[in-house]
């Protein structure tokens, strides 16, 4: 069984084997066999790391601000023209979206809903759930926890919708723009406090990330769209693999890193 066996399509089968079943024993291996079935497609299909909301939080609790310059403006979704740039901006803008969400900004956040909703719609990712995103979201712009959760909800469905239709390279491509704006977000707000240290170890929190991040795309290391940010993901693992366990970030360590993050980041949203 592969990866582009539909949910769907399993959990059919598993309903025909349990009505198909003449005595309890049948029964009760058809029922096992749907429990394996669904297992396998949670397995598969579970979304590989924290969303950004884990970053933005831990942003937050380090006392950084907002600060919508760092963000990518709204208005860039229309430049946005091929399938690689239309997947790592939906990941961007989602990124984004956790951010100014956490910081309350609700105006921002809005804006940043309706990017996300234009490459949604582009990229062809029908879910109900993306269906009823904007109601929901507009909904409960005054509750910040229901917020973050129905956001975090799209990520799932979207991540899962993209994998149940064999589109793995995509879905990864959309993370990376998430992670990636996350690593970003953080560096630049590094940058304006005069390398808080406690910011710094946001930083270097993010390490986990990366490198299941990494792990997954190097599957697909030769694909021409994957190329374009594996090296960068590549890079910055290396950056993590030598601060040790201490998990302390030099100032030179730093502006390296950050100066890769900004190129990658800038050639994504520009």
């Amino acid at each position: 069984m592969n990866k582009k066996v539909n949910i769907a399509l399993l959990v059919a089968l598993s309903v025909v084997l349990t009505y198909c079943s003449n005595s309890k024993k049948d029964a009760e291996k058809a029922a096992e066999k749907k429990q394996e079935l669904e297992e396998f497609v949670e397995e598969q299909f579970e979304y590989p790391i924290p969303t950004s909301f884990e970053v933005t939080k831990m942003l937050q609790d380090a006392n950084a601000s907002y600060d919508e310059a760092i963000t990518n403006n709204a208005d860039n979704v229309d430049k946005y023209e091929t399938e690689w740039k239309k997947a790592l901006n939906l990941g961007v803008y989602g990124a984004d979206l956790s951010y100014s969400s956490t910081f309350d900004k609700k105006e921002e956040s809005v804006a940043f809903l309706e990017a996300s909703r234009k490459l949604i719609d582009e990229l062809n990712i029908t879910t109900a759930f993306n269906k009823s995103l904007a109601t929901r979201i507009e909904n409960n712009l005054e509750n910040k926890d229901s917020l973050i959760l129905i956001i975090t909800e799209s990520f799932y469905q979207t991540y899962n919708y993209l994998n149940q239709s064999g589109d793995e390279k995509t879905s990864l491509l959309v993370v990376s723009g998430s992670v990636i704006e996350g690593l970003y977000i953080t560096s630049e707000l590094i940058k304006a406090s005069d390398y808080n240290a406690d910011l710094m170890q946001v930083l270097a929190a993010q390490k986990d990330q990366v490198q299941k991040l990494t792990a997954l795309m190097e599957k697909h290391a030769q694909d021409t769209n994957v190329k374009k940010v594996l090296p960068t993901l590549r890079y910055v693992g290396l950056f993590y693999d030598q601060l040790g366990e201490s998990g302390e970030i030099s100032q030179g360590q730093f502006e390296d890193v950050a100066n890769s993050i900004a190129e990658m980041r800038n050639e994504i949203v520009g």
